[in-house]
């Protein structure tokens, strides 16, 4: 299947995200990195309700930059009908539902960070005969840089400001893994 034309040149993707990306990019200042790969981002009620409603009660910053871009319709909350996953699993009201959503949708992507979070994704894409791909907010960075969106330089320094904050769980072993990556890759 061949998504319609958006831009010259660009194709439209069904893109869904958890909410660990989107807290991850908007807390280094990088959701202008995930807007410009993806035309549209679609989150379910869950994701909207971890990254923006409880952020908003905790007065985290990032919480209002994500919910601005809701109100500009970068991100569009979408409620999955599938009822259940094909192999269930124990993970997040957000996760599950970014999963089912994934599924029911046949996505492109599913943006999403926790790892086994991510196991239980692919075991359900392939048990829904779907061809989802898992990508985390590294991945994104990276393929922000691979489409020239970001300079290598300045995909490598928001890698750097991930892993520098306390309040981001994205391993610094894995961080320092991506950096030596882009480091040598021609």
């Amino acid at each position: 299947r061949r998504p319609a034309l958006t831009r010259p040149g660009r194709y439209a993707l069904i893109v869904i995200a958890d909410a660990g990306p989107l807290i991850a990019l908007a807390k280094i200042g990088a959701l202008d990195t995930l807007i410009r790969l993806y035309d549209s981002i679609l989150t379910p009620p869950a994701v909207y309700a971890e990254a923006v409603t409880a952020g908003s009660r905790l007065g985290a910053d990032d919480a209002a930059l994500l919910e601005a871009e809701y109100q500009r319709g970068a991100f569009k909350v979408h409620s999955p009908t599938l009822a259940q996953l094909p192999s269930p699993a124990q993970l997040g009201p957000g996760e599950e539902e970014s999963i089912r959503l994934a599924i029911e949708l046949k996505a492109d992507w599913l943006l999403m960070d926790d790892s086994d979070a991510r196991r239980a994704a692919e075991l359900n894409f392939a048990a829904a005969s779907v061809s989802t791909a898992v990508k985390g907010t590294l991945g994104v960075l990276v393929s922000a840089s691979e489409q020239s969106h970001l300079t290598r330089t300045q995909a490598i320094e928001l890698i750097e400001a991930l892993k520098g904050r306390p309040d981001i769980w994205i391993s610094a072993e894995l961080c320092d893994q991506v950096i030596d990556t882009l480091r040598h890759t021609p």
